[in-house]
Order: C-alpha cells, then sequence, then structure tokens
C-alpha cells in the first residue's frame, strides 16, 4: 500500500501515440525510493492524471522509461541544483 502523503511526483513512461500500455513511476518524498508500475493500459492515463490534479501530486510523462535509481541519488547528491533549475521541469 502506497500512502499518498509519502508521494513526490509521478513520472509515465513510454507514452507515445499507438501504444496498447504505460508505465508508471511513483517517487517518494525522500528522494530515495520509487515505485514502478508497468503495462497499465493506455485507456486509464487520463483517469489517473485526474485524481493526481483532484490531490494535487504533480506528474509528468515521456516516452522511455527512467533510470530512477541514478536520477534520485543526482537529486540527492545536488538538490540545491534540482531546485535551482526548476526542479522536475527536466522531465
Amino acid at each position: 500500500m502506497i500512502d499518498i502523503d509519502d508521494i513526490e511526483a509521478v513520472h509515465f513512461e513510454r507514452v507515445q501515440f499507438g501504444i496498447k500500455n504505460f508505465d508508471m513511476a511513483i517517487i517518494f518524498k525522500d528522494f530515495t525510493n520509487f515505485k514502478r508500475i508497468n503495462s497499465i493500459p493506455i485507456e486509464h492515463i487520463e483517469n489517473i492524471k485526474d485524481y493526481l490534479d483532484e490531490i494535487g501530486i504533480i506528474y509528468s510523462e515521456g516516452v522511455v522509461p527512467m533510470n530512477w535509481t541514478n536520477v534520485l541519488q543526482q537529486i540527492r547528491e545536488g538538490f540545491e541544483d534540482f531546485l535551482d533549475e526548476g526542479a522536475w521541469k527536466f522531465l
């Protein structure tokens, strides 16, 4: 079970025209942990986005899966730079 209060952001991966499924990475506020949910049917993406908007969690999307272990390590090692550069805008 995931506590909504622990979620920092959500990133949808493998999102592109004509796909049947996408993946969702849930990034936690501790910037050390994440949870990936694979192969979600694309017809659910708008409902998930609407829900995230309702509860105030930011999200982004891209066509390639991210190496979240490395990304989160870089964020932790340069947290001030991460914030100065617009935080999640790099996605």
